[in-house]
């Protein structure tokens, strides 16, 4: 025997239909202890199990193909407003007629291909960070002539504070009584008057007294008129913020709207996020920045100058007190770029945060307005993917939309799910694989279940696992028969489902787990928890 076909390397072909139907919606507990729907919870854990199992065969090259496909049942999709048509006598006449939108609750669709339509978190971070990335380079080139250094805010203080003290310790050394100092002190022999020595001493106190105020009034006072800038740039930053987000979103709503359209539509193609954005628009997005920058700047630069004004008579005044100078043409300068630093530092990143939510609200809007075409997308496809390939099972992206009455928790259509799942397993492709079929549901079918399609997938060799969810306990191990008292699904799940058959390699992986593996009772599992599918995954695919 070929040792490539033996049961150990043989490949696997895995399938998992899952039920995203109204009766889905109850409350489970994840991990954290929140309270979620039974779907979500599914979701989180399966995708982490997903995760796993593929770092565990990546790392081992020498292990098997594993290859998997999973249908949802119970997705929702509108049928559009129809007009009707009169095409006798070769001819289109529109009638007046029109059918009324019906919503589809039965739909069954592909979710490895919904997974691989809709943009990934992944996606949507990087999306994010290019919009950062471009943005900051404009505002890098439209704010070029501002002074950034982070040495700006010291700069200023120490030229007010060395202006203030060299100017007035000068003034002090070169004034009456410090000339007079001066000469005393060189005169010694002056000294040997008692009188001219108490009025020297006298003196001298004096001027360290004087002299350490005016270098306590420098420090303090530098100091002071900065924070006295910090707290005024601050308030012009803030004063606006409202306007100016008015006018950001209306100058570029019409472009995020249609940019936002076309990313996801190329992403949805197939085509990676920094491709897309190679398709940009860059002028014309540099231009509506431009206008942006352009009028806050002309709302802010009159109030910086206002400022400088406002700040210079104390610092005049201060000035005069301990009789020093400053150069105000140089303070008013170093005071406005100091100013305009403060300001644009807070306002680039208000700026860039606004479009960027911006950018979020509209990708989230284009991305509601679009699920239903990438609902039909994906339930006219079928695939299947090396595990090796996945990266989640359920989509984990736009969470809120996709886990809502408006695309979920419809009806539990199980004879078409199992349909697909049939034409799959079934396919001349995976004529030599090993199949499994593992079906994760409450039972609360609503249409008609024909038990011969699984009854012929199992002779063809499918080992069907039915992992039934039930917030009551009807079954702790493996049983042979269906109990009376079980629901109508539950039964229906249970003939589903394989008999338990020594050698076959399923009922031995799952007989390290805690269930009484018995060989000749069905393969049917209440789960009560997400972890125990994640368990039984682990047991089934990881040897």
């Amino acid at each position: 025997m070929d040792s490539k076909l033996s049961p150990s390397n043989k490949p696997l072909l895995v399938g998992i239909i899952i039920d995203v139907s109204s009766s889905m919606r109850k409350n489970w507990k994840n991990k954290e202890g929140k309270r979620l729907p039974q779907i979500e919870v599914i979701k989180d854990g399966l995708n982490r199990q997903i995760r796993k199992i593929k770092s565990v065969y990546s790392s081992k090259p020498e292990t098997r193909d594993v290859e998997i496909f999973c249908i949802g049942m119970g997705f929702k999709r509108p049928h559009k407003k129809w007009q009707f048509v009169d095409l006798s006598r070769n001819r289109e006449n529109p009638l007046n007629e029109t059918a009324e939108t019906l919503i589809d609750a039965t739909v069954v669709c592909d979710i490895l291909a919904l997974t691989e339509i809709i943009p990934t978190k992944a996606d949507l971070d990087e999306i994010e960070s290019v919009i950062n990335e471009k943005w900051s380079n404009y505002s890098n080139q439209l704010l070029e002539k501002i002074d950034f250094r982070e040495n700006l805010y010291d700069d200023l203080v120490s030229f007010i504070r060395e202006s203030l003290y060299q100017t007035a310790l000068r003034k002090l050394k070169y004034g009456l009584r410090g000339r007079l100092l001066t000469y005393l002190l060189n005169r010694k022999i002056l000294k040997e008057s008692e009188w001219l020595d108490h009025q020297t001493d006298k003196l001298s106190a004096w001027f360290v007294k004087r002299e350490e105020r005016i270098r306590l009034t420098s420090f303090n006072e530098s100091d002071t008129y900065l924070d006295s800038i910090k707290v005024v740039a601050k308030e012009i930053a803030d004063s606006s913020v409202n306007e100016y987000e008015k006018h950001i979103r209306s100058t570029l709503d019409e472009f995020v709207s249609e940019q936002s359209d076309q990313v996801l539509e190329l992403l949805t193609l197939g085509h990676s996020p920094q491709k897309v954005f190679d398709t940009f628009d860059e002028n014309r997005v540099f231009s509506l920045a431009k206008n942006i920058y352009d009028h806050i700047e002309q709302d802010v630069r009159p109030k910086i100058q206002l400022t400088w004004l406002s700040n210079r008579a104390r610092l005049n005044v201060i000035t005069n007190l301990i009789g020093g100078r400053i150069d105000n043409a140089h303070v008013k300068k170093m005071t406005e770029e100091t100013i305009q630093k403060i300001v644009w530092e807070k306002l680039r990143r208000f700026v860039r945060i606004v479009v960027n939510d911006l950018f979020k609200d509209a990708f989230q809007k284009s991305a509601k307005s679009r699920f239903y075409e990438w609902l039909d997308l994906a339930s006219s496809r079928e695939v299947v993917r090396s595990i090796k390939d996945i990266v989640n099972v359920l989509p984990d992206a736009l969470e809120q939309e996709i886990y809502s009455d408006k695309f979920m928790f419809g009806t539990t259509p199980i004879h078409n799910a199992i349909k697909k799942a049939s034409l799959r397993l079934m396919d001349i492709n995976f004529a030599r694989h090993k199949k499994i079929l593992i079906t994760i549901s409450d039972g609360e079918f609503r249409d008609k279940f024909l038990p011969e399609a699984t009854a012929l997938l199992k002779d063809t060799g499918v080992t069907i696992i039915s992992l039934h969810i039930s917030n009551k306990n009807i079954v702790s191990q493996l049983v042979e028969k269906a109990q009376k008292n079980w629901t109508d699904g539950a039964k229906i799940m249970f003939e589903m489902s394989s008999i338990a058959v020594e050698g076959d390699g399923v009922s031995q992986s799952l007989g390290k787990l805690d269930y009484k593996m018995e060989y000749g009772k069905r393969l049917f599992i209440q789960v009560n928890h997400s972890q125990a599918i994640e368990d039984i995954l682990d047991a089934l695919l990881i040897d």
